[in-house]
């Protein structure tokens, strides 16, 4: 969970009266925040959701208690003024980091808590969001003696330099990866390139060189009233996002803040965007939930102390304006959860049920446990790779194309995707252990995910089981007659027809048929996937669907 250092005297500015960190304790943990204790330097250590980039800064704090402590209720209305200035973003990025968004912040008035407030959130959002810059990096600096339009362009990296921050001379962008400790931790998002990232006013003046360092000549400081605020990188939805957040945490001090037109090659866009979000939820459902009995004026008070505007009450329904920062709603039970929170998680009475039960293993753990012991029984060690994994894991190296569920802001590349057959893990689990005695037989029963428009979330579960063996005499004929013992065990009758697939041989490759549909394949794994896992002895592989 990330931990924000927070100056309480800041924090009392921005809420309009003064607290003691004893008042707020309580308010913060009812909103999920918990006080961590104090930092040498007397700052206040407060632990926020990991999921609320809005809260990952001490003006977001703010915000979300003053709605609680109904010092201001209600979605903000924040006042976005129109562009004054152009970004132009240069074709020759396509590739490298295309996306730029920017937002500009006019009569800023820092003080030094405030100027390290948004340095905070600013590296908040380059390490969580940004994923330590590889999808995002945001640059501020102060505009002062800048000329308009703003230029994100492409330079050659032996090309004029600048002074970067904290330096005294000017480098060229290659040597800022080689000395500058910003350029050497961070070079490896750019070195690869024959073109780097620059931000320039229209005179040639530099602002940032984007992932990696802002110029000491734009240094933001105390004294910046004009400031810009640009987002680049790979990401354009999380792009859009951390500007939202910055741009929210600009105005939530009160600063005039302006929209920027970005020119692209083949489009124009108006950045940031600020358009609060209508959504709506039964509060039957609600309470039922919930094990409350609210009414709608109550629900519709909680939901404006939560920073929601009330549209409209009607019979059981309530619309409601939801802040355009809180992209973290996705769905109606999330707005039952914040008028939980709203309601206060500590004032809900514990209920036992009203029936007794006795429990029992539910259908589908008994269906794995049977195919378990079938796959056991015939040789195979279980293994139990991750839910998630990569498309390189899951189609590239198994010579397959495909959709796949994403992972919205995935911690890394290798869990970017919700698997969609069992398969891929376990050719990795016998390349991991490919030192190891020969023959090797594994099995995997979990389930995989695959896209479903009908679905209510666009997916849905499929429960299979999958076994590969590797060694010299392995064969089509083995696997087959596996796969065929575990379908045995559940009664099931099948057809086999012959299968073509890239993951495996021609003319070694069948596919199971159940009740008319295909429930199932087998085969010998294609030489181009063995080399693909770096294998190098002669493997066959089966997976089926188990009854669902």
């Amino acid at each position: 969970m990330p931990t924000l250092e927070v100056d309480l005297p800041d924090l009392n500015r921005l809420l309009g009266e003064r607290f003691t960190l004893s008042k707020l304790r309580k308010p913060l943990r009812n909103l999920g925040m918990e006080l961590e204790g104090k930092t040498p330097e007397g700052k206040v250590k407060i632990e926020v959701h990991h999921n609320r980039p809005d809260l990952w800064g001490v003006e977001g704090i703010a915000r979300a208690l003053k709605g609680y402590l109904d010092i201001e209720t209600g979605a903000p209305n924040y006042k976005l003024k129109e562009p004054l200035m152009n970004l132009e973003v240069d074709r020759r990025l396509k590739g490298i980091r295309p996306v730029a968004v920017m937002g500009h912040i006019k009569k800023a008035e820092f003080d030094d808590a405030s100027l390290k407030a948004i340095m905070d959130l600013q590296e908040k959002l380059h390490n969580i969001l940004g994923r330590n810059r590889e999808k995002i990096s945001i640059g501020l600096y102060d505009l002062k003696g800048v000329e308009t339009p703003i230029h994100y362009r492409a330079t050659r990296p032996d090309s004029g330099g600048f002074i970067p921050l904290n330096f005294d001379e000017e480098l060229t962008p290659r040597q800022i990866l080689e000395k500058h400790p910003k350029g050497r931790k961070f070079s490896h998002l750019i070195k690869d390139h024959d073109w780097y990232p620059l931000l320039t006013g229209s005179e040639g003046k530099v602002l940032s060189m984007p992932p990696i360092i802002n110029s000491e000549t734009c240094r933001l400081t105390k004294e910046a009233e004009n400031v810009g605020v640009d987002v680049t990188g790979t990401d354009e939805k999380v792009a859009k996002q951390a500007l939202q957040v910055i741009m929210a945490a600009a105005a939530e001090r009160g600063f005039e803040i302006h929209a920027v037109r970005v020119i692209h090659p083949d489009r124009e866009t108006v950045t940031p965007e600020m358009e609060n979000m209508n959504k709506s939820f039964n509060l039957n459902k609600a309470n039922r939930k919930l094990g409350l009995k609210l009414t709608n004026k109550q629900a519709s008070e909680i939901m404006k102390k939560m920073r929601y505007s009330v549209l409209e009450r009607k019979n059981d329904e309530i619309e409601v304006e939801a802040p355009f920062y809180r992209f973290d709603s996705m769905h109606e039970v999330d707005l039952y959860e914040d008028l939980a929170i709203g309601y206060g998680y500590d004032e809900l009475e514990p209920v036992l049920p009203s029936i007794e039960i006795t429990g029992r293993p539910h259908k589908r753990q008994e269906i794995k446990k049977t195919a378990r012991k079938t796959l056991t029984g015939l040789g195979f060690m279980e293994v139990m790779p991750y839910l998630l994994t990569s498309p390189e894991m899951n189609f590239h190296k198994m010579n397959v194309e495909g959709e796949a569920a994403t992972v919205e802001n995935p911690v890394s590349k290798e869990y970017s995707i919700l698997r969609t057959w069992l398969l891929p893990g376990l050719m990795e689990t016998l390349k991991v252990n490919k030192s190891h005695k020969l023959p090797q037989k594994v099995f995997e029963v979990g389930d995989v995910v695959i896209l479903d428009e009908e679905s209510e979330n666009g997916a849905r579960n499929v429960m299979r089981a999958a076994g590969a063996v590797i060694g010299e005499d392995i064969d089509f004929t083995y696997a087959r007659s596996v796969a065929e013992a575990l379908l045995r065990e559940f009664r099931l009758e099948w057809k086999v027809e012959p299968f073509e697939h890239p993951s495996f041989l021609d003319e070694r490759t069948a596919k199971f048929i159940v009740e008319d549909e295909t429930r199932g394949f087998v085969g010998e794994i294609h030489p181009d996937v063995l080399l693909n896992f770096e294998l190098e002895h002669p493997a066959a592989a089966f997976e089926v669907d188990l009854p669902q």
